[in-house]
């Protein structure tokens, strides 16, 4: 399965958010300017295992590249989504942070505005460790970090692909029983296979659950043991009994950056529809400025 990208070419529409009194804001995905590191910006293609297409912002794992000589050795590495803040080199560590600078080969249309790159397109990217200032989505409890030291700890939501609040590294972990205890609203009630290693006011992310409301990232409000916890499903929610558990991503761990800025509102961040295949801009969304 590869990542494609959805369009209609004969759709005719306005251009919103051109007419924006107040322009103080960034741009996800985009890189600030700084003559001696922009030489850094790399590229590869998207790899043919990834199901979504790739946009600026997002936290990527790139492969060696391709054999000298063959077709695949001019384009640079594959590049697939980051799953991990791994340091030991394995599979799917994040290794930097894409972006849509100087990239003219992805596509936009007028009901899917963001830039978007299918499999075997281009991606330009910055490794961590080429001092690129880099805007990201944010969680907005982050504006807490103003103020503080650039160095404090942050971690990658790898599914909503956007800065979060720290929390320690925990491994991949299957549920075994997930409930949901109200009609509306509630707690939904977790059980995993081995220890979750969270503690109350962690973050986790559900993934592969039906219905698919069970999925994303939660914050943790109470643990049972050690392997059980709960988290709290926004006040409208009624999203059924659970057909499918799904998994407990692996997550958590220090992003390697500095925090250099937060900025609450007025900032273009990406939304992207699985339903669709169209990604749009929120121009009210939350960035950081963070130094890879």
């Amino acid at each position: 399965m590869t990542a494609t990208i959805s369009f209609n070419p004969l759709l005719t529409s306005n251009a919103p958010g051109t007419f924006n009194i107040q322009s103080d804001g960034y741009i996800q995905g985009t890189a600030l300017d700084a003559p001696a590191v922009r030489y850094q910006l790399s590229g590869g293609y998207l790899a043919s295992t990834e199901t979504l297409p790739m946009w600026g912002g997002v936290g990527i794992s790139e492969a060696v590249g391709g054999v000298s000589g063959q077709p695949l050795g001019v384009l640079g590495g594959a590049i697939t989504r980051a799953t991990s803040l791994s340091t030991t080199g394995a599979a799917g560590s994040l290794t930097g942070f894409s972006v849509f600078d100087q990239n003219y080969s992805a596509i936009n249309s007028p009901q899917s505005p963001v830039p978007l790159i299918g499999s075997y397109g281009q991606v330009n990217f910055y490794r961590l460790g080429s001092l690129a200032r880099i805007a990201v989505a944010c969680d907005p409890v982050l504006v807490s970090a103003q103020g503080s030291i650039i160095t404090q700890e942050v971690s990658w939501d790898f599914v909503n692909q956007m800065l979060i609040p720290y929390y320690a590294a925990t491994p991949a972990d299957a549920i075994t029983a997930m409930s949901w205890s109200n009609t509306t609203g509630g707690t939904v009630a977790v059980t995993t296979t081995s220890a979750h290693n969270l503690a109350v006011g962690d973050q986790f992310t559900i993934q592969g659950a039906v219905p698919t409301a069970y999925n994303g990232a939660w914050t943790v409000a109470s643990v049972g043991s050690s392997t059980t916890l709960t988290f709290l499903l926004p006040a409208s929610s009624t999203p059924g009994a659970v057909t499918t558990l799904g998994t407990i991503a692996a997550g958590g761990g220090q992003l390697p950056c500095k925090i250099l800025d937060v900025k609450v509102g007025n900032c273009m961040t990406v939304v992207y529809n699985a339903t669709t295949g169209f990604a749009t801009w929120n121009y009210n969304g939350t960035a950081a400025i963070i130094q890879i």
